[in-house]
């Protein structure tokens, strides 16, 4: 069995520029709040020229 803190963190991608400054972002509307609970959360870039926000599976 693998402990959570064995586990390796999942490496996001930007989709639209490719980097991989992505923070999670705070749910904004009611589709994202049930997107929740099938474990699809909201990520922004954070690359200054791109902040770009996408969907994407997990927590991490």
């Amino acid at each position: 069995m693998i402990s959570n803190s064995s586990k390796a963190q999942v490496e996001r991608k930007c989709p639209k520029c490719g980097s991989t400054e992505v923070v999670r972002s705070l749910r904004v509307n009611f589709s994202e709040r049930v997107l929740g609970l099938v474990n699809i959360y909201p990520y922004r870039c954070q690359k200054h020229t791109c902040k770009h926000r996408f969907e994407s599976y997990g927590r991490n």
